[in-house]
């Protein structure tokens, strides 16, 4: 919010420097983000005292005076028509730079006129920013010391860019802000005290107000002044508008634009004889309701609108802008004055809606203060009147709901808990100061209680902690004492999820996969892509709607981390094709189907592990072409995996298909006739939802399973420093033998020295008997204080091929 700091003067003397007040500002949580300082311009430019004033002999109109700069006498030629001796003004002397509309600077040069030196300018207001008027010079008063710089006298206002939390709705005006500085200063705020001169004729007799209860307005106050004259506001009030950024358009509007900026109450004014039917009724919206607003942009509404009408028409978007059908014109002569309480989350929904973000919206959104309406009304009538002339008739057309606040909220503070959470001791008399200076009304005080009455503008104070909150605010955090705690530090113990997901992410990434985090939201579409339809069978394929979603690709709770990884497939193969390989660690999210209370929160949530394989998984230097990634690479990565974490791991045809894999190539992960988890390679329906084109190999092994099964004892075995020795080895087998089982077989031999087994072929064809197939094993021998002779090697190689072959089940070629 944008704060000016004469303005803030019209409410609290402020007799210190802008660092002074920014600083103070900051301190109280009203950060200051950035300052205008237009006066800076102006910075050479002084007081001076006209001594003598003379005609100029070579002209009609130009005036030889001699000045007084507060350090000498100079002699200036000035061409203005009411310069005369004895006058205090304003002075540019040489070498002062005054910005000019072109852009170009004007910088003042000893000059001679007509024969005459002049060494300066005696400035008009125009010439130096303080106003439009060129007809004279500007005359200051007489109380001025020459040679005062004339920046330093408050002519030339500084704005303020504050940064305002949502929580604090009275920071946006400057009654609030000026409330802030008083209570830090000590000073005492000026009060507002309208006077409202009425007639004798009554306000209802003109127009009638209803508002339809529950609408989303519970307070109304409305008054009548008829007879105004439409014309530019005052200067002092041009000026205020301009600080903030706002242009002046009319005495009228520009009254009720310095009430929303001074008090922090939107107002709205009506022409009243553009009101249809004499009435003004508060309702929501119809469906094919429209109204132009004063931006003449067409709105269509809705039921949840909030509008005002003229009877039955939509002339206002309450809170939010007014029509042009009722706008303020010169040609206006009656005015209605509209000053209400809305609800916050209709006028935001309306404001988000329709696109129109405004002063008033962005102040009703926040909840403003509801007892300020009939302050703010009688304030801006005063003005009116003052600025506009008119009557006010008697008396206001007004509405409270049975909903509308009407008492102030009783918030109670212990002392001795000011002092335990702050660490000071304040006496009472420093907390009623501190606290009533931000406008809290003391009510009571028995024993070590003090009772204050909160006001309206303050929705932020609810309980104890907060007037605590409030007290080392206005105190200065600065000044509060701090003692670092004495303490032992000790290590936690990390949980044993927490353990394995550390081990899970060291191991997965050691072998080559990426570590994926997404976000914990899904879309329901991709679930569905995924899973498929709503199932009974399958709680994965109904997940937990969020109720208010940022958009429809995070509108459901997570039930799998398999839909985001393979989404992170599509988008890589369209980006960067070639080799994809991730892995998340996360939660499900399940709504339980039993009642929530307050022990059961209504959610189920599962660990998990889901990784991807896609694309091609390792590359030879000697291929010419990257071979696809197979099962054989998905199922040799969570081999290393599981076996790093001490299990022993069985691969299994899965109790129940999963949908979603592939129906002939998917496997259950199963220890100890426990299911760890599934995996596979992905479904071609699942892969032509998503688009993928390349062959994708997922699993999701859920972590407590895991748990469930425990973990052997990790030892650490030295790796060999020793050149290794490879041997091949070529075995024909019945063709319903599996690799597993003749590799559980060269286990079994435990041949010494042999550190590896690697199967580097599988042929099955014409060249073979039906029913037999071939495989070429590449075995590596290596010893770890030695090179092994090929001696040794081929010694301890021959002795196993013999043990392998002996019992006729696998045949040597």
């Amino acid at each position: 919010m944008k704060v000016s700091l004469n303005w803030l003067k019209r409410h609290v003397d402020l007799p210190y420097s802008v660092e002074e007040i920014e600083q103070k500002l900051t301190s109280l949580g009203l950060e200051v983000e950035g300052r205008e300082e237009p006066g800076k311009a102006y910075s050479a430019l002084i007081v001076a005292k006209v001594l003598e004033c003379g005609k100029h002999a070579e002209s009609d109109h130009l005036s030889v005076t001699k000045v007084f700069d507060g350090k000498g006498e100079l002699q200036v030629i000035c061409g203005a028509p009411n310069v005369a001796a004895g006058q205090t003004v304003c002075f540019a002397p040489i070498g002062a730079e005054l910005p000019m509309p072109s852009g170009e600077p004007l910088k003042i040069k000893k000059a001679k006129i007509r024969g005459v030196e002049s060494f300066g300018m005696i400035c008009a207001e125009d010439e130096i920013g303080l106003g439009t008027s060129h007809a004279g010079i500007m005359v200051l008063p007489d109380s001025y010391v020459a040679g005062t710089p004339i920046v330093s006298l408050g002519f030339y206002d500084v704005t303020l860019e504050v940064n305002v939390t949502p929580n604090r709705p009275d920071a946006l005006s400057h009654l609030g802000i000026a409330r802030e500085l008083a209570a830090a200063f000590g000073k005492t705020l000026k009060p507002i005290s309208p006077q409202v001169m009425e007639s004798s004729e009554k306000a209802g007799a003109k127009i009638s107000l209803e508002v339809v209860p529950g609408s989303g307005c519970s307070r109304y106050v409305g008054r009548v002044i008829e007879g105004v004259k439409i014309a530019p506001s005052p200067e002092w009030l041009k000026s205020c508008l301009r600080a903030v950024g706002l242009t002046p358009i009319n005495n009228v509007v520009d009254v009720t634009n310095f009430i929303l900026m001074d008090m922090g109450q939107p107002l709205h004014s009506f022409d009243m004889d553009l009101l249809k039917g004499k009435s003004v009724v508060v309702r929501r919206a119809q469906d094919g309701e429209a109204i132009t607003t004063i931006d003449h942009k067409e709105q269509k509404l809705l039921t949840s609108d909030l509008v005002i009408c003229d009877g039955s028409t939509p002339v206002c978007l309450a809170g939010v802008m007014g029509g042009v059908e009722s706008e303020i014109t010169d040609s206006t002569t009656r005015v209605f004055l509209e000053s209400a309480w809305f609800d916050p989350t209709t006028i935001r929904k309306q404001s988000k809606r329709l696109g129109l973000s405004t002063d008033s919206s962005y102040r009703f959104e926040r909840h403003i203060d509801p007892f300020m309406q009939q302050l703010a009304s009688d304030y801006a009538c005063s003005l009116i009147q003052e600025l506009a002339g008119g009557q006010i008739l008697a008396g206001t057309v007004e509405y409270t709901g049975p909903e509308h606040r009407k008492v102030k909220a009783l918030v109670s503070v212990r002392m001795s808990r000011i002092a335990r959470v702050l660490g000071i001791a304040p006496s009472v008399e420093d907390v009623r100061r501190l606290l009533g200076g931000i406008g809290l009304e003391e009510t009571g005080f028995a024993e070590d209680t003090l009772t204050f009455a909160v006001p309206g503008f303050r929705p932020d104070l609810e309980r104890e902690i907060d007037l605590i909150e409030e007290v080392a605010r206005l105190v200065g955090f600065d000044n509060i004492p701090y003692d670092l705690p004495k303490f032992q530090v000790e290590i936690n113990e990390l949980s044993p999820l927490e353990k394995l997901s550390r081990k899970v992410r060291y191991c997965l990434a050691a072998q080559g996969l990426h570590e994926c985090l997404s976000l914990r939201f899904s879309s329901k579409q991709l679930v569905s892509a995924v899973f498929g339809d709503e199932r009974e069978d399958d709680r994965r394929t109904r997940p937990a709607a969020l109720l208010n979603p940022l958009n429809e690709d995070l509108g459901v709770l997570p039930v799998s981390l398999v839909p985001s990884l393979l989404k992170a497939v599509a988008e890589n193969e369209k980006t960067r094709p070639g080799s994809v390989r991730l892995f998340e660690v996360g939660k499900a999210q399940f709504p339980r189907p039993e009642m929530r209370t307050d022990r059961n929160p209504g959610f189920d949530e599962v660990p998990l592990l889901a990784g991807v394989l896609a694309g091609h998984f390792n590359r030879s230097p000697l291929q010419d072409k990257a071979s696809p990634t197979s099962f054989a690479d998905l199922k040799g990565v969570l081999e290393a995996f599981f076996k790093h974490l001490g299990l022993t791991v069985e691969w299994q045809v899965p109790a129940t298909s999963e949908l979603w894999l592939h129906p002939h190539r998917q496997a259950a992960i199963v220890c100890n006739k426990i299911t760890l988890g599934v995996c596979g390679e992905l479904h071609p329906r699942v892969s032509a939802a998503l688009d993928i084109g390349m062959p994708v190999y997922p699993f999701e092994i859920n972590l407590d399973q895991v748990l469930a099964c425990g973990q052997g004892p990790s030892a650490f075995r030295p790796f060999s420093r020793q050149v290794p020795t490879t041997r091949d080895v070529s075995i024909e087998v019945d063709g319903r033998i599996s690799h597993s089982v003749v590799l559980d077989r060269f286990q079994a031999i435990q041949a010494k020295f042999l550190v590896d087994v690697q199967l580097k072929s599988l042929y099955q064809g014409d060249r073979l008997a039906s029913g037999r197939k071939n495989f070429l094993y590449q075995l590596t021998y290596q010893a770890t204080d030695r090179t092994l002779t090929d001696e040794e090697v081929n010694k301890i190689h021959d002795k196993l091929r013999a043990k392998i072959s002996e019992d006729g089940l696998i045949s040597l070629r």
